[in-house]
């Protein structure tokens, strides 16, 4: 199954909801690949693997300079989760595949042939409407839409929701919504409370039940190149658990 943590707006949460949902699948025995598709490589840098000169990313495997099978490598620690890195070559892969017939199926041809070999494919997708960004709802079965839960987050939510219906009716879209997690939350803020209450009224059965609340240590958890959930006990690292247990019922019941 290929799970993708996606939103166009930044600042949600994206790579830290696919790090730590990655990490708690492969805590609980699934085999998992963790493919970061940033030029940033946070989700590399996350689970303590940034890429290194030498060692294939996903940009080499999407301008087919490479095979899949060459990019991927294990994650020290975390038995059952393995790695595709990012590189900053991604910043350019518009302009690179610019001549490439279809250059949106790329990533579909690149992770496809590697979902028999794990339970759970789950994508860091990048900010923004670049190539790689709208190659994703190519590739992925379900989509995880984080959300911050603040006033601009909840402009740019109703925007997407329309632009990736109009994607879908027009088959430039595959994924279906798994549903949307709010992130950050913080009910201390009066603001929060409001927004919260609003995503939910608009959007009654596509929000998840589980919060994901503010807290300090999800920041710390990268510096020290370990998941949240392999970092430390808190309480987002419990929400995350309880997420990834809702997201699996959600998603195995729309098989």
């Amino acid at each position: 199954m290929i799970i993708a943590v996606f939103n166009p707006k930044g600042g949600v949460g994206k790579t830290t909801t696919a790090v730590t949902t990655a990490a708690v699948l492969a805590q609980q025995g699934h085999s998992v690949l963790l493919v970061d598709l940033e030029a940033d490589l946070n989700a590399s840098i996350s689970v303590g693997a940034p890429s290194q000169n030498g060692h294939v990313s996903i940009a080499e495997l999407l301008l087919h300079q490479k095979r899949p099978e060459d990019a991927v490598r294990s994650v020290d620690g975390i038995n059952h989760l393995r790695l595709i890195t990012g590189s900053r070559l991604l910043a350019n892969m518009d302009t690179a595949l610019r001549n490439v017939r279809q250059p949106d199926r790329r990533l579909a041809d690149v992770l496809r042939p590697h979902a028999p070999q794990f339970d759970y494919i789950v994508i860091d997708s990048p900010a923004g409407y670049s190539l790689v960004s709208l190659s994703v709802p190519l590739v992925a079965q379900h989509l995880i839409v984080p959300v911050r839960a603040e006033y601009l987050s909840l402009e740019s939510l109703a925007r997407f929701l329309g632009w990736y219906r109009d994607r879908r009716e027009g088959r430039r879209a595959t994924a279906d919504i798994a549903g949307i997690l709010l992130t950050m939350v913080d009910y201390r803020r009066q603001a929060t409370r409001e927004i919260v209450e609003i995503i939910r009224a608009h959007n009654r059965r596509g929000v998840f039940k589980t919060e994901i609340p503010q807290d300090q240590r999800v920041p710390e958890a990268p510096s020290h190149g370990l998941p949240l959930v392999e970092y430390t006990r808190s309480r987002a690292s419990s929400a995350y658990e309880a997420f990834t247990a809702e997201l699996l019922k959600r998603v195995h019941a729309r098989r």
